[in-house]
C-alpha cells in the first residue's frame, strides 16, 4: 500500500514544553488513520507541522514523495493537503455557499463556473438547501460540514480532520462518522484527531498513540484496544479505550 504521508522524527519545543518528541509515523493511501492519545500527548501539535501551521525543531515531513517541512499553509494546500480545526474555522459573515466557494479560489476559472462543483459538495455535506444561510447562524453540526465542505473544495489528496465530531449529540457523531466513511470509501486519504474514543475505533483502519510528546504504539483499532500500555495510560489519565 502506498504511503501518502510519512513524518520522520519530528520535534518540536515550545519554552521548556517538549510537545513532540521525535516522533515517526506513516499514513497510508485511501485509509483513515487517527492520532489519539490523552490530553497535551501532542496531536494537534502534529496536525499544526503537517499542515504548516508551525515548523518543526526537527525532523521531516514528506508528502507524496516531496519534503513539505516548513512549507506555509497555503503551500501545503496547493500541493492536496487541506484541514479542518478544533475551534469553529469558518467565515461567519459569509454564506454556506460562498464558505465553500471560498475553498476552490486557489484554482483559475471564473465564480459562475465553480457552482456545480459547489453544489455538489453541498448535496454531499447535506447542505444544499442552507446554502443561503449566514454561517454565523449555523448550529453546531453544521458549521461542521460547512468546514470541511470548504475543505473538500480544495480537491485535497490528504484530508486533516481535528475533533471534527468534538461537542456534537452522538446522533450527529454518528453522521459524522458516516461522512468520514464515505470519504474514505471514495477514495480520499484521511487522518483524524478525536478524544472520543468509540467513533476513532469505529472509523480508523489505523491508529498511532501519542503520549507526553512521544509515540506510544501504533496499530489496527483492535490492537490498539487491547495494548497493555494505552490501557495504562488512559487509565492514569482517567480516560478509557472501551467503544
Amino acid at each position: 500500500m502506498k504511503v501518502m504521508l510519512e513524518v520522520a522524527g519530528v520535534s518540536k519545543r515550545f519554552g521548556g514544553l517538549r510537545a513532540l518528541d521525535g516522533v515517526s509515523f506513516s499514513i497510508a493511501e485511501g485509509r483513515i488513520s487517527s492520532l489519539i492519545g490523552p490530553n497535551g500527548a501532542g496531536k494537534t501539535t502534529a496536525m499544526n507541522v503537517i499542515a504548516g501551521d508551525i515548523r518543526p525543531d526537527s525532523g521531516r515531513v514528506l508528502f507524496d514523495g516531496e519534503d513539505i517541512t516548513g512549507l506555509r499553509p497555503y503551500q501545503a494546500c496547493w500541493r492536496g493537503i487541506a484541514r479542518t480545526y478544533q475551534l469553529k474555522n469558518i467565515f461567519p459573515a459569509l454564506t454556506v455557499y460562498d464558505n465553500v466557494l471560498a475553498g476552490m479560489l486557489k484554482e483559475r476559472g471564473t465564480v459562475r463556473s465553480k457552482e456545480s462543483e459547489v453544489l455538489r459538495i453541498l448535496d454531499f455535506v447535506g447542505l444544499r438547501h442552507r446554502a443561503q444561510v449566514l454561517a454565523r447562524n449555523l448550529p453546531p453540526l453544521e458549521a461542521k460540514l460547512v468546514e470541511l465542505g470548504r475543505a473538500l473544495a480544495t480537491r485535497p489528496k490528504l484530508l486533516l480532520l481535528d475533533e471534527l465530531i468534538g461537542g456534537l449529540m452522538p446522533s450527529e457523531t454518528e453522521q459524522i462518522c458516516t461522512t468520514v466513511m464515505t470519504l474514505r470509501d471514495e477514495g480520499y486519504t484521511i487522518l483524524q484527531v478525536s478524544h472520543e474514543m468509540g467513533p476513532i475505533m469505529q472509523t480508523s483502519d489505523w491508529v498511532v498513540v501519542l503520549n507526553k510528546g512521544q509515540k506510544l504504539a501504533e496499530g489496527t483499532p483492535n490492537e490498539i484496544r487491547c495494548d497493555p500500555d494505552v490501557q495504562a495510560v488512559y487509565l492514569e489519565s482517567g480516560g478509557e479505550m472501551d467503544e
